[in-house]
């Protein structure tokens, strides 16, 4: 039996936005799949049966842009993105934590603005029918789409980051 106080888990909000960004990570693997797939399929097509695809260049563009982005949040929630430390545990704890709350303030008021003017732009894309040039061209709105998703969510992340690292230094003050 233990003594130490349990934590609770995550109440309704940060679960969903847990659940959320979950699946946006899975459909990231997913795009790493369609990478290995289209690529596979190339090498089968052009150097056994001497047939190369046009459209496998392109799909694994589009599948790696969708993999980054929707992966993009997972990372920023697990702290998995590059970070500038030079200054941590340099300065008083009062000023590095309010340091670390400014940070993540910037950086999710940055995602926000352009996950924003991604979201803008996929909307346009969609209404105007605009698609890619290429040899198949396909939706642009679907290669934004991703793009915008990763920024907004990353931000959200990013608040919510904040929120508990404000939450935790009320509970300290008592």
């Amino acid at each position: 039996m233990t003594t130490e106080p349990r934590t609770p888990g995550p109440s309704g909000p940060w679960r969903a936005l847990d659940l959320v960004v979950g699946l946006g990570a899975w459909a990231g693997a997913l795009c790493v799949v369609g990478i290995l797939a289209s690529y596979s399929i190339e090498v089968f097509m052009r150097y056994l049966l001497n047939a190369p695809t046009a459209w496998a260049s392109d799909f694994v563009k589009y599948f790696l842009c969708g993999a980054v982005f929707l992966a993009m949040p997972l990372l920023t929630r697990d702290g998995a993105h590059v970070s500038v430390t030079v200054f941590k545990g340099r300065l008083p704890a009062g000023i590095e934590a309010m340091a670390v709350r400014l940070g993540l303030l910037i950086s999710a008021v940055v995602c926000l603005m352009v996950g924003w003017l991604a979201l803008q732009q996929t909307l346009y894309n969609y209404e105007r029918g605009i698609d890619t040039m290429s040899l198949i061209a396909i939706p642009k709105w679907i290669v934004a789409a991703p793009i915008a998703y990763g920024f907004l969510m990353s931000g959200l992340v990013l608040l919510a980051q904040l929120v508990r690292a404000d939450h935790r230094v009320a509970e300290g003050a008592q």
